[in-house]
């Protein structure tokens, strides 16, 4: 192999294994009871880990009833993020995740990002309408309201999000060392 080549190969080899590396460790992470969960000292670490133990204590979602008030918050602030994150507020929206749509502001605030309780607040006022909490009557309102104006809020509401001037890591973090009672 020619000096170059095995320069490229190299490269190539040890950015897999770093790669590699960092899925073994997400999957720990995600595979984690909730003793171990706490004794996680990096907060993002710590983080990851509870949203997993939380999305598997309420089914991702459908069973709520499962979830103190405090798990609820952060159940719901980790969902959005996530959603928001991988297709803007009109994903959050749309998909399943929308179920909790009311519950925004609320979950926002009560962590301290009261930043992006606006921003919610904003991207839900441009419907001009509450959402409905059921998956299929909130497609068919959302398919019925969608205009350019609804669009261009929702795409200015995402690009206030991704500016992240509130750190929601260490927000959600405070937030359950704060009631680490109701998580269990």
């Amino acid at each position: 192999m020619s000096g170059r080549h095995y320069d490229v190969w190299f490269f190539k080899r040890k950015r897999k294994d770093k790669i590699e590396k960092s899925v073994d460790a997400f999957n720990k992470l995600w595979e984690m009871d909730i003793h171990d969960i706490w004794s996680l000292k990096d907060p993002i670490d710590f983080v990851i880990a509870m949203y997993r133990w939380i999305c598997e204590k309420c089914a991702y979602g459908d069973n709520m009833d499962a979830l103190s008030d405090a798990e609820r918050v952060f159940y719901i602030t980790q969902l959005c993020e996530a959603e928001v994150n991988n297709g803007g507020f009109s994903q959050f929206f749309f998909n399943s995740s929308g179920n909790f749509s009311s519950q925004l502001v609320h979950a926002f605030t009560e962590i301290g990002a009261m930043k992006t309780a606006e921003i919610c607040k904003t991207a839900l006022a441009a419907f001009g309408k509450e959402l409905p909490a059921d998956l299929d009557e909130r497609r068919q309102v959302l398919d019925e309201l969608e205009s350019e104006e609804v669009v261009k809020i929702l795409e200015e509401c995402d690009n206030e999000f991704y500016d992240y001037e509130d750190d929601l890591l260490s927000l959600n973090y405070a937030y359950i060392q704060k009631n680490k009672d109701s998580f269990s």
